[in-house]
Order: C-alpha cells, then sequence, then structure tokens
C-alpha cells in the first residue's frame, strides 16, 4: 500500500494486511469454498442468490485489489470485469424477489436485461483492449473489432429470438467467454511475464466459464456430472486468485521483441478458442432453428479469431527476425568502425555516438550523450564548428548533403586530437531530428601537413624563416605603406665568414649562425621578422619604423653580432656589415629589400662592422 493509501485510512483503523502470495491463494480457497457450500448444501432460492452475490463481491474485492494495490497496467480490461461480475451481482439479487413471490415476470425481464448489460461491459473491456496502442485502424484491426462485434450480435441474436429458457441464460455465455479468453485474458496472460500464477489463473477461469456454460447441453455421462452447472462459478475463485496474486503487476507489460510465441501455448490458445464452436454446433444439432445460426456464427468468429491469430504471430516474428537482424548487422559495424558517428538533436545535444568515440577520445558513449556537440571541439575552433554547422543546415535545404570541415576536439586526457569532421544537413526522420556527424582522427596528417608547411618556410639550421616566407611578409608590409610609420629593412651579411669556416671548420660555422640568429631574434619587437635569407646573409624586417629606429635597431645589431662568442671550445669575435633601407609610398618588396642590399654592400666597403643607411644620413663605423 502507497503512502497516499495510508493517509486515507481512518485514525486508528488497522493497517490493511499486505497483499501476499499466501493471502491470495487463501482468498480463492475461500472463493471455492463458497461454491462448494452452493453446490452441496444451499438450497435453491433465496439462500443461494445470496450466496452468489457475496461470491461477486469476493471477486470484485480482487479485481479493486488488482487496480488500487497493484496497480495493474492493463486497467481498462479489469475495469470492464469489475462492471461485469458488478452487474451479475445485481442480475442475481433480481432473482430474490420472485423467489418471494413478488413480481416474477418483471423481475426476470430486469434479469435478462442485466446479463445483456453484463456481457455488454465485457464486450466493451475487449473492445478497449483491442484498440489500446493502435495508431491507425487498419485491415487487421477492423477484423479484430468485427470479431467482437459478432460475438455481441450472437448475444442479442440469441435473446431477441427468446431460444428456450436455460440456453437462452447460459449457453450464451460461452461464445461471450470465449471473447473473454482471446481479447481480455490472453493478451493479459501472454506478454513476457512467464507462466505466472496470474495469468494461468485467468485462463483457467476463462475455461471454466465456457464449459461450465457449454457442459449442461452435451447428452452422455458428461452432462450429469455434479458440479458441472458450477464451473462458471468456479471461475470466480480463478479471478479472486489472479487478482490477488502480486504477479498480476506484472500483466499487461510490452512484450520483448526476442521472446517467440511458443507452439504449446498456440495450440492451447486455439484449443480453448474451439471450445465454444464445438459447444454450440452440439446445441444446433439438437434443437435447430436459431442454434443452427448461433453454431455458424461461433465457428466463423473463431475461425476469424485464429486466423488473425496466426497471422500476427507469423508478423511478428518476421518483424522480430528483420528488426534483430538489421539490429545486429548495425551494431556489428558500429563496434568496428574506427570513424566516429554521432547523432545531434535539434538543441545541438548528442542523443547517440558510436563506440568508437572511447578509443579517440578516451571516454566511453554513455559518458558523451546528452552533452553539447559544440563543447567537445576545442575552444579555438568552436566559431568555425558552429559555422559548419550553420552551413550543413542551409546544405540540407538545398540538397547538397553534407559539409566538411577540419577540427581540434578535446581527449580526456587533456590534449586535443586533430579530427575530419563530416556534417549531413538537417535531418527530419524518425528517430533522427537534426544531424548525423561523422568524423574521424587525422591528427597525424595535421602534424604532417604542418611540418611540410614549417619545412617550406623555415630555414632548418637556425629556425628562421627562409627567403621565401621573408618575401612573402614584405610583400605583405609593402602592399599599403603609411608614411608616418613606413617599413624598414635591414640587412646584416656576417664580416670574414669564410674564415671561420676555413680555421674552424665547417660546424663551427653553423653554431655561429645559430648564434648569429638567436641575437638577432632577441634585439628586435615581437611584430618585426628576422628571416635567413642563405649563407651568412640575414634580413629584418621592421613592420614600422621612421629614421630613428631604424638607426637605433642597425646600432644594436651591430654590438649584438660583435660580442664574444664560444665556438667549439673557442672564443670568437666576429662582425656583420648591415645596409638599411626606410620604406616609402610606392616602394614594392623588391624595390626595398634590393636597397637594403646595396646599402649593405656600401658598408662592406667602407671597411665592415658598419651599417650604411638609406635615411639621408652617412655611414658610421661601429
Amino acid at each position: 500500500m502507497t503512502t497516499a493509501d495510508a493517509g486515507r485510512r481512518p485514525e486508528g483503523a488497522e493497517p490493511e494486511p499486505p497483499a501476499t502470495a499466501a493471502r491470495a491463494w487463501g482468498h480463492a480457497s475461500v472463493a471455492a469454498a463458497v461454491v462448494v457450500l452452493m453446490a452441496t448444501v444451499v438450497p435453491a432460492g433465496v439462500a443461494r442468490s445470496a450466496t452468489e452475490i457475496m461470491l461477486f463481491g469476493l471477486g470484485l474485492a480482487a479485481v479493486s485489489c488488482a487496480l488500487n494495490r497493484h496497480r495493474v497496467i492493463s486497467a481498462f480490461a479489469w475495469r470492464g470485469l469489475a462492471a461485469t461480475l458488478a452487474l451479475f451481482a445485481v442480475s442475481t439479487a433480481a432473482e430474490i424477489p420472485p423467489n418471494l413471490g413478488i413480481g416474477s415476470g418483471t423481475f426476470a425481464r430486469i434479469e435478462s436485461w442485466l446479463d445483456i448489460a453484463a456481457y455488454g461491459a465485457l464486450v466493451v473491456a475487449a473492445l478497449g483492449q483491442l484498440a489500446a496502442g493502435r495508431r491507425r485502424r487498419d485491415g487487421e484491426a477492423w477484423a479484430d473489432t468485427t470479431s467482437l462485434l459478432l460475438a455481441a450480435g450472437l448475444l442479442v441474436l440469441a435473446f431477441s429470438d427468446g431460444v428456450g429458457g436455460q440456453f437462452s441464460e447460459k449457453g450464451v455465455g460461452a461464445p461471450l467467454f470465449t471473447a473473454l479468453v482471446l481479447v481480455v485474458c490472453i493478451p493479459l496472460a501472454m506478454p513476457d511475464n512467464g507462466r505466472s500464477v496470474s495469468a494461468l489463473a485467468l485462463l483457467a477461469a476463462g475455461a471454466l466459464t465456457a464449459v461450465g456454460y457449454g457442459g449442461p447441453f452435451l447428452s452422455g455421462v458428461f452432462a450429469d456430472l455434479p458440479f458441472v452447472g458450477e464451473l462458471p462459478q468456479l471461475a470466480v475463485a480463478g479471478l479472486v486468485l489472479a487478482g490477488r496474486h502480486p504477479s498480476v503487476a506484472r500483466l499487461g507489460l510490452p512484450a520483448a521483441s526476442a521472446q517467440q510465441v511458443t507452439t504449446g501455448r498456440l495450440l492451447g490458445l486455439c484449443a480453448a478458442l474451439l471450445i465454444s464452436p464445438v459447444l454450440l454446433l452440439l446445441v444446433g444439432v439438437r434443437d435447430g432453428g436459431v442454434g443452427y445460426v448461433l453454431a455458424a456464427g461461433s465457428t466463423l468468429l473463431t475461425t476469424v479469431a485464429l486466423w488473425r491469430l496466426a497471422s500476427m504471430n507469423r508478423q511478428r516474428e518476421g518483424a522480430r527476425a528483420a528488426a534483430a537482424a538489421s539490429e545486429a548487422r548495425l551494431q556489428l559495424l558500429l563496434d568496428n568502425a574506427a570513424d566516429v558517428i554521432a547523432i545531434v538533436d535539434g538543441r545541438g545535444a548528442i542523443t547517440y555516438i558510436s563506440p568508437a568515440v572511447e578509443s579517440l577520445l578516451g571516454r566511453p558513449p554513455a559518458e558523451y550523450v546528452g552533452r553539447h556537440a559544440i563543447a567537445l571541439a576545442d575552444p579555438r575552433d568552436q566559431p568555425r564548428l558552429r559555422a559548419a554547422v550553420a552551413a550543413a543546415g542551409e546544405a540540407g535545404s538545398m540538397g547538397a548533403g553534407f559539409v566538411d570541415t577540419d577540427i581540434r576536439v578535446q581527449h580526456s586526457s587533456g590534449g586535443t586530437r586533430w579530427v575530419e569532421v563530416r556534417i549531413s544537413g538537417r535531418i527530419d526522420a524518425v528517430g533522427v531530428e537534426g544531424w548525423v556527424v561523422n568524423f574521424r582522427e587525422v591528427t597525424d596528417r595535421k602534424l604532417f601537413e604542418e611540418e611540410l608547411r614549417r619545412q617550406a618556410t623555415t630555414d632548418p639550421l637556425t629556425g628562421l624563416l627562409n627567403r621565401t616566407a621573408f618575401s612573402d611578409r614584405l610583400a605583405a608590409a609593402t602592399a599599403t605603406i603609411d608614411p608616418a610609420a613606413p617599413p624598414a629593412v635591414l640587412f646584416v651579411d656576417i664580416d670574414d665568414f669564410k674564415t671561420v669556416n676555413d680555421t674552424l671548420g665547417h660546424a663551427a660555422g653553423d653554431e655561429l649562425l645559430v648564434t648569429v640568429a638567436a641575437r638577432l631574434t632577441a634585439d628586435v619587437r615581437a611584430d618585426d621578422v628576422v628571416a635567413r635569407l642563405g649563407g651568412d646573409e640575414f634580413a629584418v624586417l621592421l613592420a614600422e619604423a621612421d629614421g630613428d629606429r631604424l638607426r637605433d635597431v642597425a646600432d644594436r645589431l651591430l654590438a649584438a653580432v660583435r660580442a664574444p662568442m664560444e665556438l667549439t671550445g673557442t672564443t670568437v669575435s666576429v662582425t656583420a656589415s648591415i645596409g638599411g633601407s626606410l620604406g616609402a609610398p610606392g616602394d614594392t618588396a623588391e624595390r626595398l629589400l634590393h636597397s637594403a642590399d646595396t646599402a649593405m654592400y656600401g658598408a662592406k666597403r667602407g671597411g665592415k662592422d658598419a651599417r650604411t643607411l638609406l635615411d639621408g644620413l652617412p655611414r658610421q663605423r661601429g
């Protein structure tokens, strides 16, 4: 019992006992004992009617337990059973006045109409069970509904044609309770609940009712057996056990796709459905007339039901097998794919990501589901990824298909990985509403491309820019020259470099070039550019300069090169000749570099260790 139920109990009242399996069997035993008393001790008349009402009350209490305490899933069908039991109880109460000699004709008609209402409640419950979960009315749904409407029509036909006394009251129960077994009990009992006590009790209740109503009309020994007429009442005991047993809470659970309906269970259902036409055929042979119509209608009903049952089973098994095979193939492909496949919804959240993500980013897929996809990218690349997603949305609307881009993603260890991302156009389909994203690691390719670019623009010995890269930077600087802050170039050539190579060796010469490159870089601003043009020639591009800055930088570079340095264990001092040129509007990269080169040769001719600047000032020795 829930906390809310406890809160509604009157103060001081005893707590309701738990609904255990033992108590369910106890209540069912009480109901069975009541049936035995009815058959052996209780005389016909008012006492029997009162006992039957008490029996129906036990059934109603069990249904209430199933609905309120066990919270059964198929509540609509159980409410239909409750209405059926309640109407049968009132119908039984209508038998009491005639037994007391009061209004026998009137109460007999009331009793008949209450029985009709009880069967109607049963049919409505069955129709509700059929309609549950259907999104559309197809041909198969119409066949199911027609089966129940045919059962209801047989009931109306039996009563309207006045088929003699006992048969009109009991014989008609066979097709109706067969419908109960087919549409109410079976859907409750046959899903993935195993052979639970509640499931078997419901099936037993339906079988007892059908046999009990049909038994009295069979000729021979079976018709004379005791208790045959009491079997429908004994079925209430089965209903009591089903409703009160804890296993009733599992009835109506959706079936798992992997479970198959066994042949034995299918044959058992077919046998239950065949009870009704067999009984009515015997009645039709005996009584004739409308009995033949009822027999033919019941046979048709059972045939349609069996055909539908076999058809549904074939379709379910075929769909299950196809879905299982397709899912297994897809899962196998995803588990063994090196690429990562993800589905991103319209809000940008990841709804699915394939197992390959663990080898790429270091965490299992479950830790990425629900996260925002943009957050996986390195912050430096998130704007580019957002632009790619926007372009993919436009590509999808124009039918282009997808957008490719390269981004860095964050690894769980803290580093980054380069990935090549392909983003589909926005999709609006069942199971996928958003984007399908495919990405693979391209870190090695990116590093290789970066190394190629570095080699193409970098001097391998000093690490400075090479002549090609320097020319590109100089061309960009001279594209538009500001007269107030023009660019300037310093051409640096080491004096007597060949002597160092000849006396100390080429290794010392290389070490000299590396040292000079470091000193030149240290004596300029971060936005200035230092390059090795080849051999012992260096160039410096000053982004923004004037005459004073050109002279200041040239003098500092002369002093930096002149400082002693250690080369292969020997202290060496070298000098440099520097030529400088200040840019002017209209200068090109080639002209500005040539002017600095020419000025550098002027410094060498003047005695070396000097600078010559094309700024209108005379040469100055260091």
